[in-house]
């Protein structure tokens, strides 16, 4: 059993999705076709859900979600090279934008998260149903399946924790046909009572690593707009290598301090079972790759440095200050459970604690006024994390030239900084 994961920025156009067809050519069989959403798919349908809660007027939401459908339309037309409107699959894309028209015009009832979860989730049903359309003439025997049905989850909507003994039950015989194609969704999952859930913000690695592990899985490759894993994001960082190999360990703490090319959660069920994650990418002529699997420690002499954007500052006492460790830790902490929030660092003085955090958007602030019942509440928005493994203090003192530094810490292996930029730079 083979797993390819195709992420939405090498999906974005009908050139990716072409390259994807001959990719598949190529593969074993039985093979798991997971796809993201199309390129910022997530981001629009997300900014589409804080529109309709803040009671935005009904043209502006309309005028924006048929942007996104002509999007979807666009790609399909020029994969079928169709100029009509009907070409093969819109019929399902029509009914598709119609549910999302009426859950937006409708908005959120007493409870937002579940909502909200069901809105960003067209995402992914919108790309499936391109992908579908378009491989189903290639490939007349693949066979569709709709992962809300299969990937079973608790109801902590926006990052669901899966039910494995049920998901495992269900994976299996959704995917047991010998010598198929499959292809189905990322990042979306469903509850025991069919409510939509999500994995998390770019959880389609996620659900690519869970049917890797229940499945025995071969490999779980993720197909990138970059050829593997770099020791930087090379867009920022010019000078950066590329690593073949790294270990599991590795991997993790690369995706838990922000590296993009792999969500946090993938590593875990793929090391349970010892299966490789191959990270490759789509179109790069010399097929570069980098595989993750039970190597050694990475060399220590490689600086691996990590950038992460739109990160919050949050600090937070007492109203009696008393000592934090007390009893507060275990009350804020499991509120940010229960709220979701992405925790990269924590900081603890004896009458406070600071986190650095993902920012969850639109509902950071109702949390905040929550937080503000029982404490001082402080935070600073737009701030960035940067992490150093392996470092050198000529890499860090280079990357910190224009930075405002919040917070440090440092460890044998880890420098972390939370950061303003200074403006202008």
């Amino acid at each position: 059993m083979q797993i390819y994961k195709f992420g939405g920025s090498v999906l974005q156009e009908a050139s990716g999705i072409r390259r994807m067809a001959e990719v598949l050519q190529q593969a074993e069989r039985p093979l798991v076709l997971v796809v993201s959403a199309f390129g910022k798919t997530t981001n629009a349908l997300e900014e589409l859900a804080s529109l309709s809660a803040r009671g935005t007027r009904e043209e502006e939401m309309l005028r924006k979600t048929e942007a996104l459908k002509e999007y979807h339309v666009e790609i399909m037309r020029t994969l079928s090279g169709k100029a009509g409107d009907h070409d093969p699959g819109t019929n399902e894309l029509d009914h598709l934008f119609s549910e999302l028209k009426n859950l937006l015009a409708t908005g959120p009832d007493s409870s937002f998260d579940p909502w909200h979860d069901r809105i960003v989730s067209f995402g992914e049903l919108f790309s499936a149903s391109v992908v579908f359309s378009y491989l189903k003439q290639k490939f007349p025997d693949i066979v569709y399946k709709d992962i809300r049905k299969i990937i079973v989850t608790d109801s902590r909507f926006g990052n669901a924790g899966v039910l494995w003994e049920e998901t495992g039950r269900r994976v299996r015989q959704a995917f047991s046909a010998p010598g198929t194609l499959f292809l189905t969704q990322g990042y979306i999952a469903g509850t025991l009572t069919r409510e939509t859930t999500t994995l998390g913000r770019e959880g389609s690695d996620f659900t690519a690593a869970i049917l890797g592990c229940i499945l025995d899985a071969e490999k779980v490759t993720l197909w990138k707009d970059v050829p593997g894993v770099m020791s930087a994001d090379p867009k920022i960082c010019p000078d950066a290598v590329h690593l073949p190999g790294i270990s599991y360990q590795e991997a993790a703490e690369m995706a838990f301090y922000g590296a993009k090319v792999i969500h946090p959660k993938t590593i875990k069920p793929l090391q349970n079972k010892h299966i490789p994650l191959v990270v490759r990418g789509l179109g790069h002529p010399d097929n570069t790759s980098t595989t993750i699997w039970d190597f050694e420690e990475m060399e220590r002499h490689v600086p691996v440095y990590i950038r992460k954007e739109r990160q919050i500052l949050l600090s937070v006492f007492p109203r009696d200050y008393s000592f934090v460790l007390n009893r507060h830790l275990e009350d804020l902490f499991g509120q940010f459970k229960q709220w979701a929030f992405n925790i990269s660092l924590v900081q603890i003085s004896a009458i406070s604690v600071s986190f650095c955090i993902d920012d969850p958007g639109v509902l950071f602030m109702e949390r905040v006024r929550k937080l503000q019942d029982d404490y001082e509440v402080y935070f600073n928005r737009e701030v960035e994390l940067l992490t150093f493994r392996h470092y050198t203090e000529k890499t860090i003192s280079e990357k910190l030239k224009s930075c405002l530094i919040l917070v440090a810490q440092r460890t044998r292996l880890t420098a972390q900084y939370v950061v303003k930029r200074v403006a202008g730079e």
